[in-house]
């Protein structure tokens, strides 16, 4: 039997991508396995309704709450409205939620401009999430960092880093290597043809595009950290609390803070599948990124104190303590280890506001893994 799936995006445009994902689903026989759910914003079109509504006649199990909707479902499942903004990515947070309430047994996350590959197989390439533990090859590092976009092909030389991976660990040696190990898939994070995944800072310095996936998938062990984001990922449905989408939008340390609240969620959920003993993969599903419209220097300004704040907090994170044999209590424990990181931290992003945001954002993951919980996660 095949495993049920949710694949949750949030748009501000006519989701035109929806009708690649509708053939993809329909030509490898999973319309039936398969829910699509679009969480509208204040800016969506009514277009963006009526694709919905015209998908859903030709065959695709599609929902698009109103707003009505969202927030009757937020108070029903005990979530703070401040929680999950609007205008906003994290409305995305309400997607995974409903996702849970579907009972789908693994949920793939994709953005707006992500379009999958007509010739690849979209669901069962992250349906990998679903399969029991077995014999497989495991990658690890000798920075304990790996590099995704190494398995692009990039159209110039020199190296390209994912948006969120730190900068410390940034042009070293990593000398990868494979053992032999016990493989369960957690957390699948396919990459991206065209545009990779990249920070503002690296648009500007070394724009790339990535025009194949030249090395093919990798398991990723605990000794191989990277960047996880929320395009083009799917993660089991046990993961889900631990994978809050962290909200944005805050001031730290005199400078705004945005479009890092997916890599906060993908590190915290990396570290909660490390502490049970899963695996990260990443590679395929492989989606063509036609990116929507960028200005980098505002993107940069915008992520600089997100990245200089996750520097402290990856150089502590792959060391972190745990506690808990479940994603709901791992994630609580984090939670209370991260406020604690943040009061010790020093340098210039730490002030009083930057450790208030980190105790605020503890809070909303507590928060949340108490709305999973009574949604059966």
């Amino acid at each position: 039997m095949q495993p049920s799936a949710a694949m949750v995006m949030t748009t501000i445009f006519d989701p035109v991508a929806l009708e690649d994902y509708f053939r993809n689903f329909e030509r490898f026989g999973h319309l039936e396995h398969v829910r699509v759910i679009l969480i509208p914003d204040r800016k969506t079109p009514q277009s963006a309704y009526e694709r919905c509504a015209a998908l859903s006649k030709r065959g695709l199990h599609i929902s698009c709450p109103n707003f009505e909707e969202q927030e009757s479902f937020l108070k029903r499942v005990g979530l703070r409205p401040e929680m999950i903004p609007y205008n906003s990515d994290n409305r995305r947070n309400v997607g995974y939620l409903m996702a849970l309430e579907a009972s789908a047994d693994f949920i793939i996350s994709v953005d707006d401009d992500n379009y999958c590959r007509v010739d690849e197989d979209f669901y069962s390439e992250h349906a990998v999430v679903c399969r029991p533990r077995a014999p497989a090859k495991c990658v690890e590092t000798d920075t304990g960092w790996f590099n995704i976009c190494s398995l692009l092909t990039l159209d110039r030389p020199g190296p390209a880093y994912a948006r969120g991976f730190p900068y410390f660990a940034r042009h070293k040696a990593e000398n990868p290597r494979s053992r032999d190990a016990e493989v369960e898939i957690h957390v699948n994070a396919g990459l991206w043809l065209a545009d990779p995944d990249m920070d503002g800072l690296s648009w500007m310095v070394n724009p790339v595009q990535a025009t194949a996936l030249s090395n093919g998938s990798v398991n990723l062990s605990a000794r191989a950290w990277t960047p996880v984001n929320s395009q083009n990922t799917a993660l089991r449905r046990e993961v889900m609390p631990s994978y809050y989408f962290a909200r944005m939008g805050h001031t730290l340390s005199g400078l705004p803070i945005d479009r890092y609240g997916d890599i906060f969620s993908g590190y915290f959920a990396q570290a909660c599948v490390y502490h049970l003993g899963g695996t990260v993969r990443a590679g395929t599903p492989v989606a063509e990124h036609k990116r929507n419209s960028h200005n980098y220097v505002k993107d940069a300004m915008n992520e600089w104190a997100c990245i200089v704040a996750l520097e402290d907090v990856l150089a502590w994170l792959p060391q972190a303590r745990l506690s808990g044999n479940s994603y709901g209590e791992a994630y609580t424990s984090l939670s209370h280890e991260l406020e604690s990181v943040a009061e010790r931290s020093k340098g210039m992003i730490w002030t009083d506001t930057t450790r208030a945001y980190f105790h605020e954002l503890g809070g909303w993951m507590r928060e949340w893994v108490e709305a999973c919980k009574r949604l059966g996660a």
